[in-house]
């Protein structure tokens, strides 16, 4: 009975094995090879470019002393609102003040001397050029106690714009220099959005529609920006800065925060046909062209392109019409007229394929 029962479990065992070689057979014939592939469609109206970017404040300040000395109390802390012309650090002004002493002393002898010469020279009896220097005497004591008055007054450190404190750079008792940053602030008003854009993009500045902005944290509403300004010189990195102000009130956005900025184009009628970059195989000595799938089999095709875009996309200006589906991955390791069979394409919201 064993026996019998051995027997049967090997010819189940050897009919398995049968099956399977027959499974692989079918497979190696057919002799498919997987491709991803994509259908490219012309679009219409306007075309979109995303580009990162991040928001702050209007205007910044990191506010100093116009002069040197032991930093008395810095009356501030991070994150306190401030008001136009608040006192927000003060300065030991004692060595200031014995200055302003002695200059108001010396003020008050040169003006009495300089007073008689010119009563004389009105009365004919000093000369002109007595009288000049008393007058010029004068003039110059009268700067220099003024320029005494204003160091005193400088010892005093005030916010020159409503706003808020970004951060305290330096703490009481320190010996500070001229020019020094102590306290940093960040004026009230709009918040800007600032981004880069590429040469490329640039030169469309003219068909600049619409830009908005899109925040991690707050996923479900759109920010419409208004455009401040764009840099007139590019960057090291050869992009140029492109300012935004946020439009209406949010105060949800604050400084600092990372956003997504999607930059809408006006355009007429059709816009050119738009590829992956890496479905665009470029030779070094030939054509630069992309497979294209057609019954079963890839075809290469040459195309001529246009601007490339930020999204990982490339305009093609000849070569492919609407409808087409190239291979968009892999197709370094292809050839024309292999026999392949196509999988799924990226979703809508994959721009560029590179996901």
């Amino acid at each position: 009975m064993v026996r019998g029962k051995n027997l049967r479990t090997l010819l189940l065992m050897v009919l398995c094995l049968a099956l399977t070689g027959c499974g692989k057979k079918k497979d190696v014939a057919a002799g498919e090879r997987l491709v991803l592939v994509q259908t490219v469609e012309n679009g219409h109206g306007q075309n979109v470019t995303t580009y990162p970017g991040r928001t702050q404040a209007s205007e910044e300040a990191n506010v100093a002393f116009r002069v040197s000395g032991t930093l008395l109390h810095v009356t501030v802390k991070e994150g306190q609102r401030v008001r136009r012309g608040q006192v927000i650090a003060r300065m030991d002004d004692r060595d200031y003040r014995v200055q302003l002493t002695a200059a108001e002393a010396e003020y008050t002898q040169v003006k009495a001397e300089a007073e008689r010469v010119m009563a004389l020279y009105a009365d004919s009896v000093a000369t002109a050029n007595n009288y000049d220097k008393a007058r010029y005497g004068l003039q110059q004591i009268t700067q220099k106690l003024q320029h005494c008055r204003d160091q005193v007054d400088d010892c005093l450190l005030r916010a020159p714009f409503d706003g808020y404190v970004r951060t305290v750079l330096h703490e009481s008792h320190e010996t500070v220099a001229a020019g020094m940053p102590i306290v940093g602030l960040i004026a009230d008003g709009q918040t800007e959005v600032v981004i880069n854009i590429p040469t490329s993009e640039n030169l469309r500045r003219s068909e600049f529609a619409d830009f908005t902005a899109h925040f991690d944290v707050l996923p479900d509403e759109q920010f419409p920006l208004q455009l401040l300004s764009i840099a007139r010189q590019a960057n090291t990195n050869q992009l140029y800065e492109v300012r935004l102000g946020l439009k209406g009130n949010h105060p949800q956005i604050t400084p600092g925060m990372s956003t997504l900025v999607q930059l809408t184009y006006r355009s007429e009628g059709e816009n050119p046909i738009r590829v992956p970059l890496r479905a665009v195989m470029h030779d070094a000595a030939g054509p630069t062209t992309v497979f294209v799938y057609e019954k079963g089999h890839l075809r290469r095709t040459q195309v001529e392109l246009g601007r490339a875009h930020g999204d990982g996309t490339v305009e093609v200006n000849s070569g492919l019409k609407s409808g087409d589906q190239i291979v968009v991955a892999g197709v370094n390791s292809l050839s024309d007229g292999e026999a392949v069979r196509p999988t799924g394409q990226p979703s809508k919201t994959n721009v560029g394929g590179l996901l």
